[in-house]
């Protein structure tokens, strides 16, 4: 294990994103490969991005990497290639995929130790054992095998195992240091998961440098991180259109409540998955229909910002 854990207590993931500003947090964490290789399906090269946000931001880059299913799930070659493209590290951060064997994840970890021996290792996935059995994610052997967890919450039920007394989000990782991995754009409640992940644990990041709300959370984060009591208010909402007319207004208490969706691959897909919810759910909350126009445009909205990267 690494001779001494010191985590940023704020930070920003970054799947493609150019370098840029991440003025107020503490660092960033850069995605630079997956399983072995160096490219995503696109041909976007995610080693050569990662190695422009080292010119740019220098110690404040941390890389994570993906393991395992979709990707190569060979532990050893994975952790060659981490330590490869991101040699010399104090930090390392891999997402676990669903179906990787147990055996692989403990070689990774003791690669990557061989390669690195003072580098604390994390891993990310769903929040809990539960979550992440149901995925195939093999908790037990993770939390055995790496420093620290990062958990992925996404979403407002999410955040409400985080925060209880009796949280399975802190106990189900035995011990073990977490910095809290929040998700804006899907949970309107999100600052509430990362004051506690600031004030109680390792810290919090926020997902993702990506999208356009990214100015916005940055700077809530990062008063955060700062224990500054009043934090930047967030955007203001856009004007909710009012109802043709009184008999459309639904009693608030009778509208619809959507379930978040479950994804094989925790990360980008399920993010886009769930802020499109969270547009949805906060239309019905505002009395709107389902077959609102201004709905559509929003959710269109949604998927021309994700749509922006390669």
């Amino acid at each position: 294990m690494a001779a001494r854990l010191t985590l940023p207590r704020t930070a920003a993931w970054v799947w493609h994103g150019e370098p840029r500003s991440i003025f107020g947090l503490d660092a960033v964490f850069v995605r630079c490969a997956s399983g072995i290789s160096e490219l995503a399906p696109s041909g976007f090269s995610y080693a050569d991005n990662f190695r422009a946000w080292m010119r740019a931001r220098g110690p404040a880059v941390i890389p994570w990497s993906w393991f395992g299913p979709p990707h190569n799930a060979d532990g050893v070659a994975s952790a060659d290639a981490l330590a490869a493209i991101a040699p010399g590290q104090r930090v390392y951060v891999v997402e676990v995929g669903p179906e990787t064997p147990p055996a692989q994840v403990a070689a990774f970890a003791a690669r990557l130790r061989q390669r690195e021996p003072i580098a604390a290792l994390g891993f990310s996935t769903w929040p809990t054992r539960a979550e992440a059995e149901q995925a195939g994610v093999p908790w037990d052997a993770c939390v055995e095998a790496f420093d620290f967890g990062l958990p992925q919450v996404c979403t407002p039920a999410q955040r409400e195992l985080l925060v209880r007394e009796d949280s399975p989000v802190v106990e189900d990782m035995a011990g073990k240091p977490i910095h809290v991995a929040v998700f804006p754009d899907a949970d309107p409640g999100w600052v509430e998961s990362a004051r506690l992940g600031v004030a109680d644990h390792a810290g919090a990041s926020g997902f993702s440098v990506e999208q356009s709300s990214f100015s916005a959370w940055r700077r809530q984060l990062g008063a955060l991180g700062e224990d500054r009591q009043e934090l930047p208010p967030p955007p203001a909402p856009l004007p909710q259109r009012p109802p043709q007319d009184p008999a459309a207004v639904r009693d608030p208490a009778s509208h619809e409540t959507l379930t978040p969706v479950q994804f094989d691959e925790p990360g980008e897909l399920a993010l886009l998955a769930n802020r499109i919810l969270a547009v949805v759910q906060a239309r019905l909350d505002n009395g709107g229909k389902l077959t609102d126009d201004d709905l559509v445009t929003e959710i269109e909205d949604v998927l021309r910002d994700n749509a922006s990267g390669p």
